[in-house]
């Protein structure tokens, strides 16, 4: 074995219930410290039971312990999961043209999401349909009617079937990744099932009760989980709303279509079942007169009618299903994934004969594929053009926008209406339809509140308010000015994080969706006046387009850049959205207001029509003051030292009462005399934790501190906001203690240096 075989993964044959020894630095899951930032190290904790993690480099850094006992059922079912695996991976290889498909069919049959590209996730949850890629109620059930119909046509009596299906549903919840709504399925319809076989009644309401009472049980921090929540709002809404409604309205038509030629069975039915039943069969003995063949065959003119209107009978479900769903779960929706989508309502009453359909070929596919290959080839065949039309339904380029877009999380009085509404509608549906109506009512003025979100955000007024993010080692600043215009300055970029920390293996991290956007919807922002990029590097760019794509920007600056494929990118996407550009350079002052925002870097281009070269050089970082009344703050960008040397040597104003320090705090920074002239009185280092180039120096902190400045770091104190209003300034910090959240506290600077 050579070295690149020996450092390969696979060279260890590490398999379930396997013991290792490594060499590694261990550190607690990152958590980024700002308002409305996904809490990842407490969902780890509590959820995972990982307190800890690493990076080893190379295997060959790892030394496999001898095996010690381990449960044969654990491993069993480990290793029948990877087999199945690596059947899919061969059916369709990663690496090919089709690794999409085997992708998708690994998060639809097994529950594992961890090759799902960003691009799919994104398509799926764009027109509501990513419930499709985790293994929940519409999987668990479609597969247990597909058994159940199978063992049918065996001709198997109902109580054996039930027993049937029962353990196979056990056996396959065993196999695929256990997450809160596959159990939350397999407990329901297992207690289904069982009430079947013990010829008792069914109680639906009592089997959601039951499956959240003992998966609590099993994991009571399930409560507070996502998946867990949306599952059984899901299955409320189901039971609760979707199944009493079908009851009054489409359930009694399609069963009075059974029996037609029964005519005893219209005494026990109501008048307008049996207005309909007559009229179904006027409609077949119409047929039959005016087509002698179908009077020959009867049963294919009764078809004729029945087929259709059963058809129409279906549609008219799944859509109601459908509508009732995205309508109920449009909060947890909003405030879980800030996404509003009725795409969905009409996409998912077609997903779901889809997704019936690549069921029953994928089963048993990877069955044959697992057991005799070569017997599996002609369905693969088949499975790929389903795969293709379920692909077809989540790549909709001219999707309207008004059909899928983010929106900020509700004030609290909006939430508690809707689920209140939605609470008071299901209960008064059996008892009191003029309360029902009036709770439907109002659920729509509660939705239309979630939809629109017209509240304007929370902004001070009169105070230049500086608010720099915890984005782990870029930078990202968000500014507020007096008169509440709205700027964003970079969007945190990739500043060295792992992709792979809080992120599925394979998928592309985005600061911008990840840290950014849910700080800005925090706040109630749904546009932004200003976005600015200071420099044209791929890795300063990484962010922005996400924050374009969640919001409405109204102008975009940046310097004289050349076209690399990023900027260039970046800059089609703002067409797209029509963003406003402007290039801006030394020299130029715009006013907004009484407001002014003085660009102090880089010099402008030396011709009209010409760009600068320096796209990926600080030379060519843009650097801003922004001044309001005796408030000022300046943002350096990337500049080195010899652009700050010449800006201290320029007559321009560069004086302000807050720095944002550029470059991290690196060591070549803040020349004496820039920071002589800036003489901040606050300063405020973006620094990531342990990456390499993120750590500030020793030397920058000694002078910042010489020079009487409170510095703050976003590692050590989270996002640092600083208002400030005339000549005074108030800062806080928001910090976490344990992973937990405990909000913005007053600041008091780090006066050493750490």
């Amino acid at each position: 074995m050579d070295s690149e075989d020996a450092a390969s993964p696979d060279s260890l044959r590490l398999q379930y219930g396997d013991s290792v020894r490594a060499l590694v630095q261990l550190r607690r899951p990152q958590v980024y410290q700002n308002p409305g930032a996904f809490n990842f190290r407490r969902w780890m904790e509590s959820i995972e039971d990982l307190y800890w993690v690493g990076t080893i480099r190379t295997p060959l850094l790892m030394e496999r312990l001898p095996a010690k006992g381990s449960y044969p059922i654990s491993t069993f079912l480990a290793s029948t999961r990877r087999r199945l695996l690596l059947v899919i991976d061969k059916m369709y290889p990663p690496w090919s043209a089709e690794g999409r498909n085997g992708a998708v069919l690994k998060a639809v049959l097994l529950g594992d999401r961890s090759s799902l590209d960003s691009d799919t996730v994104e398509d799926f949850r764009k027109v509501g349909l990513y419930h499709l890629l985790v293994i929940a109620g519409l999987h668990v059930g479609l597969l247990a009617f597909l058994a159940g119909s199978f063992l049918r046509l065996l001709r198997v009596g109902e109580s054996w079937r039930s027993l049937l299906v029962l353990a196979f549903l056990i056996c396959y919840a065993s196999v695929v990744e256990q997450r809160a709504p596959t159990l939350r399925a397999t407990l329901m319809i297992s207690a289904y099932l069982a009430a079947r076989v013990l010829y008792r009644g069914h109680a639906a309401l009592n089997s959601v009760g039951l499956a959240a009472l003992v998966l609590l049980i099993y994991r009571p921090p399930w409560l507070f989980e996502s998946g867990f929540q949306l599952s059984f709002a899901a299955a409320l809404l189901i039971v609760g709303l979707v199944r009493p409604i079908l009851d009054r309205t489409t359930e009694p038509f399609r069963r009075a279509l059974r029996g037609l030629d029964q005519l005893d069975l219209d005494l026990a039915l109501e008048p307008r079942l049996v207005q309909f039943r007559l009229d179904v069969r006027s409609l077949v003995s119409e047929l039959k007169r005016r087509f002698s063949y179908l009077e020959r065959h009867p049963e294919l003119a009764a078809a004729a009618v029945t087929g259709p209107a059963r058809a129409g009978l279906w549609i008219a479900n799944m859509l109601l299903l459908s509508a009732v769903l995205q309508l109920g779960l449009l909060l947890p929706m909003a405030e879980t994934f800030h996404r509003v989508t009725y795409a969905g309502i009409g996409l998912n009453a077609l997903a779901i004969p889809v997704m019936t359909l690549l069921l029953g070929l994928a089963f048993p596919t990877i069955l044959l594929s697992a057991l005799v290959p070569a017997a599996a080839s002609w369905v693969v065949k088949a499975l790929t053009p389903v795969m293709t039309i379920l692909f077809a339904l989540t790549d909709l380029p001219h999707l309207p926008q008004w059909l899928s877009y983010r929106v900020p999380e509700p004030p609290p009085w909006v939430a508690w209406g809707f689920a209140l509404s939605v609470i008071a509608a299901a209960w008064a549906l059996d008892k009191h339809r003029r309360i029902f109506w009036t709770c439907l009512a109002s659920l729509g003025l509660f939705a239309v509140l979630v939809s629109l979100y017209p509240f304007a955000p929370p902004l001070p007024q009169g105070v230049l308010e500086v608010t720099a993010l915890d984005c782990g080692g870029g930078d990202a600043v968000f500014l507020v000015l007096p008169d509440q215009s709205t700027m964003l300055v970079n969007a945190c970029g990739k500043g060295g994080r792992s992709t792979r920390e809080g992120a599925f293996q394979g998928r592309r991290w985005d600061p911008g969706e990840e840290i950014v956007s849910p700080y800005l919807w925090s706040r109630g922002i749904k546009k932004l006046d200003f976005l600015v990029a200071t420099d044209a590097a791929e890795n300063r760019l990484s962010g922005l387009e996400a924050v374009v794509r969640n919001f409405r920007v109204s102008q975009f600056w940046h310097g004289a850049n050349s076209p690399t494929p990023g900027i260039e990118a970046l800059l089609s996407v703002m067409r797209e959205r029509g963003v406003a550009g402007r290039i801006i350079s030394a020299g130029d002052r715009i006013a907004h207001g009484p407001n002014s925002i003085e660009i102090l870097w880089p010099p402008a281009p030396p011709s009209a029509g010409q760009t600068a070269t320096l796209h990926s050089s600080n030379l060519n970082s843009v650097a801003l003051r922004i001044s309001s009344g005796e408030s000022s703050v300046i943002l350096p960008g990337d500049i080195g030292d010899k652009a700050e040397d010449e800006l201290a040597r320029e007559e321009v104003r560069i004086k302000s009462q807050v720095l944002l320090v550029g470059r991290h705090g690196a060591k070549s920074s803040l020349t004496p005399e820039f920071l002589a002239r800036v003489s901040p009185q606050i300063a405020v280092v973006s620094v990531g934790r342990g990456g390499p180039g993120t750590q500030p120096s020793p030397q920058t902190l000694n002078r910042l501190l010489s020079a009487g400045a409170q510095v703050f770091r976003t590692d050590l104190d989270g996002a640092v906001r600083i208002e400030v209003r005339g000549a005074s300034l108030a800062v806080r910090s928001y910090r976490t203690s344990a992973g937990d959240g405990i909000g913005w506290a007053d600041g008091a600077g780090n006066l050493s240096v750490r």
